[in-house]
C-alpha cells in the first residue's frame, strides 16, 4: 500500500510549471486532492483557466493562474516573482520543458532556435524558479522542490544529445542542492521517468503503451521524502536497471528500434491524419 507525506506540513501553496498537460497537470490536482492550493505557470492562458476552474471544483481549494513563456527572456522571472508574492509556498514542481527532434545535432531543423528553448526550458527554469521561491523556504525551515529529469541521463544517446545533456544538468543540480539545504528543512528530489503517455512523448512512438500521467503520478508521489532521486514507477525503475547494466553501443541500437524508428512512423502518421 502506498503511503504519502503531508503535502501540507510543507506549505499551503503548490507551484507547477508546466501546468496544463501530461505530468504538470495531473500533479496538480493530485496535490490538489491533497488540500494544496495550486499556483498554476504555463504559457497558454485559456488552458490554465480551464485546469484552474476544474482543480476548484472537484477539490475546493484556491488557485492561481500565470501565463508564461519560459522560452523568452529572462525578464519574465520578474512577473513571476511578483505573481508568487506572499504565498506560503511548499511545494515547488519544476516540470516545464522541451524535446528535440530526433536527429543529429547539426540536422536539428532550426538549430538556434532548439539550443536557446532547450536551455532556457530545461536549465534556466529550475535555477531561476529555485532561486525565487527557495529563499522563503530557507526562512520557514520547510520546503519541497520536485524536478523533472529523464532516465534517458543513464547513457549518453545519439540524435538526444542536447536534450541528454540538459536532463542530466537537471538530475546533478538538483541532488547537489539536496545536499546543501536538507540541514535547512528543504527536500529536494530529482525524479527520472522513462516515457509518460503525454502529447511530448508522441515523437516515441505509440502513446497507449507508456504508462499514462495519473498511473505515472501516483507512483512518483509517494516517493516524495523518501528519496533523493527517484524513477517514479516500478516500470521505469526496471527499465533504468536493465539499461544501466548494457553498454552504451547496445544501448544506442535499442534506443533506435524501440524508441526512435517507431516514433518516426507515428510522427508521420500524425501528419498525415491531419
Amino acid at each position: 500500500m502506498r503511503t504519502y507525506p503531508d503535502f501540507n506540513k510543507y506549505g499551503k501553496w503548490s507551484v507547477i510549471t508546466g501546468a496544463t498537460d501530461g505530468i504538470g497537470k495531473e500533479t496538480a490536482f493530485q496535490l490538489a486532492s491533497r488540500g494544496q492550493n495550486i499556483a498554476l505557470i504555463s504559457r497558454n492562458t485559456e488552458r490554465l483557466k480551464n485546469v484552474a476552474k476544474e482543480i476548484e471544483s472537484k477539490h475546493n481549494v484556491q488557485t492561481k493562474c500565470l501565463a508564461i513563456d519560459f522560452s523568452d527572456d529572462e525578464e519574465i522571472y520578474d512577473k513571476i516573482a511578483d505573481f508568487l508574492q506572499g504565498l506560503d509556498i511548499g511545494t515547488l514542481v519544476n516540470n516545464v520543458g522541451t524535446d528535440q527532434e530526433l536527429v543529429r545535432f547539426l540536422e536539428q531543423s532550426n538549430l538556434s532556435l532548439i539550443i536557446r528553448n532547450l536551455v532556457r526550458l530545461n536549465i534556466m527554469s529550475i535555477l531561476k524558479m529555485t532561486q525565487i521561491v527557495l529563499p522563503g523556504m530557507v526562512e520557514r525551515k520547510r520546503g519541497l522542490i520536485l524536478n523533472l529529469s529523464a532516465f534517458p541521463i543513464l547513457h549518453p544517446i545519439g540524435k538526444y544529445a542536447i536534450m541528454n545533456a540538459t536532463k542530466s544538468f537537471v538530475n546533478l543540480f538538483s541532488q547537489a542542492l539536496s545536499y546543501e539545504y536538507e540541514s535547512e528543512g528543504i527536500t529536494i528530489q530529482s525524479c527520472r521517468p522513462g516515457a509518460v503517455g503525454t502529447k511530448s512523448s508522441q515523437q516515441f512512438g505509440d502513446l497507449e503503451r507508456m504508462t499514462s500521467p495519473k498511473d505515472y503520478c501516483t507512483s512518483w508521489l509517494a516517493t516524495v521524502d523518501k528519496a533523493r532521486w527517484t524513477h517514479g514507477h516500478w516500470q521505469h525503475a526496471v527499465e533504468a536497471w536493465v539499461w544501466e547494466k548494457i553498454p552504451t553501443g547496445l544501448v544506442q541500437k535499442l534506443a533506435e528500434y524501440f524508441y526512435f524508428e517507431p516514433g518516426e512512423k507515428a510522427l508521420q502518421d500524425i501528419e498525415k491524419n491531419k
